[in-house]
């Protein structure tokens, strides 16, 4: 297997699915968690209609200018379209919290994960970029599995307001840690967020396929080879 380790100088890595599962299982607990509080606060819906709604919601960022989904403004058209009302300010400010505790109770970490960017602290610069439309809920995340602690910076796409593949999202990263991106290498899972996102800011990418992505995007004839693929994170070292 070819070996890179001389070619770079930092490694950016995807968040979801890459170094944490959270695919269609995890994605289907915060949907309920929602449902449960949204049938206390509003009564019975149906739960298919609202998974409708949120698959359609979190496949829509990834087109068009790529923008972010703003969580207050999706809560309340999830409302009004399950519902037919107007939600007040202190419900959809609750059901952003709801949001924010099921999606950070569903995350959880291979102790191996810690090992591996230990090891590669000392070697490499680190950095973590994310689509996620609520920052505090990753950078919460983070810090409660002390993952944070291995990355120089961290960039979510609920604060720069585009997601991966917009290069908005990797400049801010490439700015904050002053990277060569030509000597940068990503690692993630999405075909068009993170390998196309990667890919066309001249970084070197790796796909990685260990978990199932809630988002699936088909290669098209315009994008770009990933550099490399792998079936688990830890192949990352053969790499190295």
């Amino acid at each position: 297997m070819h070996r890179i380790a001389d070619e770079i100088d930092a490694i950016l890595f995807d968040y979801g699915n890459t170094l944490i599962e959270f695919g269609p299982a995890q994605v289907d607990s915060c949907d309920r968690a929602l449902s449960a509080e949204l049938v206390a606060m509003f009564g019975p819906h149906d739960f298919a209609r609202l998974n409708e709604i949120q698959h359609r919601e979190r496949r829509a960022p990834y087109s068009g200018e790529f923008l972010e989904n703003d969580l207050i403004t999706v809560t309340r058209d999830l409302i009004r379209s399950l519902f037919g009302v107007e939600a007040t300010e202190p419900q959809l400010e609750h059901l952003l919290d709801v949001r924010f505790h099921a999606m950070t109770s569903a995350v959880s970490v291979d102790p191996a994960v810690h090992q591996l960017l230990k090891e590669l602290h000392g070697r490499y610069r680190l950095g973590l970029i994310s689509n996620y439309p609520c920052a505090r809920s990753i950078n919460h995340s983070l810090a409660e599995h002390q993952l944070n602690r291995w990355f120089e910076v961290v960039v979510v796409s609920g604060d720069v307001g585009r997601v991966k593949p917009h290069p908005q999202i990797f400049e801010q990263a490439v700015m904050a840690m002053q990277l060569d991106p030509q000597r940068t290498l990503f690692v993630g899972d999405n075909w068009l967020g993170d390998i196309q996102g990667a890919k066309r800011c001249g970084m070197k990418a790796v796909w990685t396929k260990q978990y199932v992505p809630y988002e699936k995007f088909d290669a098209e004839p315009d994008h770009f080879d990933a550099d490399f693929v792998i079936e688990h994170l830890d192949e990352l070292r053969g790499l190295l």
